[in-house]
């Protein structure tokens, strides 16, 4: 029973942040699926910020792009629901204020990459590789050149008057088979025919760098005399 004299009044409380997103969405009788297909913005992050879970939304740099994009797709002003946007979160004392730069700065939580950074992290990137480059230059000519021979086998038994040697080495490197140059292409390949002699024959190729560094390799081939049995 209500006394004489006096009128019953609703008192409307205020709206917080989240309920206001919320009821403007309900207000457009559209879900969160519907609304991210709409705005392009993640279903998660709609319903963090409607349930101001700020802890599982992204830096405000992007949070402040979502807002801009959902407030207008609501009808709401965009600065405006930033500005509460802000206000709610700073009311958090569990979570950290993002806008003050300064702080981070003078405590050394924040790195900031200025431009003489970045040159003088650029300059030694450069003397590491020429660094790197020049050891690799020195190594290459300290050590002798590589040599494979790659026909035919060593102790190889034959009844052939002509055999070819072939074989591959480093790029640059010249190559002798029995003192005899022999030409190399540019991937350091090599091949040339060599008369054989009845009996053991013994063949070695040399390969040279441009330091002068020299590596050999022996060829053993036996070359046996055709019988009259073996003769077509």
């Amino acid at each position: 029973m209500v006394a004489a004299g006096f009128n019953l009044r609703k008192i409307r409380t205020s709206q917080t942040f989240g309920e206001k997103l919320r009821r403007a969405r309900k207000r457009l009788q559209v879900d969160l699926i519907e609304a991210e297909l709409s705005t392009k913005v993640r279903a998660k992050y709609i319903e963090a910020l409607e349930r101001e879970d700020f802890e599982l939304l992204p830096s405000d740099i992007y949070v402040r792009g979502f807002l801009a994009t959902y407030s207008q797709y609501l009808g709401l002003d965009a600065e405006k629901t930033w500005e509460e946007y802000q206000l709610e979160k700073r009311g958090r004392k569990d979570l950290p204020d993002e806008t003050f730069s300064t702080k981070k700065i003078a405590t050394g939580k924040t790195f900031i990459v200025t431009p003489k950074i970045a040159t003088i992290f650029f300059s030694c990137l450069f003397c590491a590789a020429a660094a790197v480059y020049v050891v690799l230059q020195v190594l290459s000519f300290s050590s002798v050149p590589k040599l494979s021979i790659i026909s035919p086998a060593n102790d190889s038994v034959v009844e052939v008057e002509n055999i070819t040697i072939s074989g591959k080495t480093d790029t640059g490197a010249s190559i002798k088979i029995n003192q005899e140059s022999v030409s190399v292409d540019s991937s350091g390949n090599f091949q040339r025919d060599v008369s054989l002699q009845n009996g053991i024959n013994t063949i070695v190729v040399s390969a040279e760098n441009k330091a002068n560094k020299i590596a050999e390799e022996t060829v053993i081939v036996e070359k046996k005399v055709k019988t009259a049995e073996n003769k077509p």
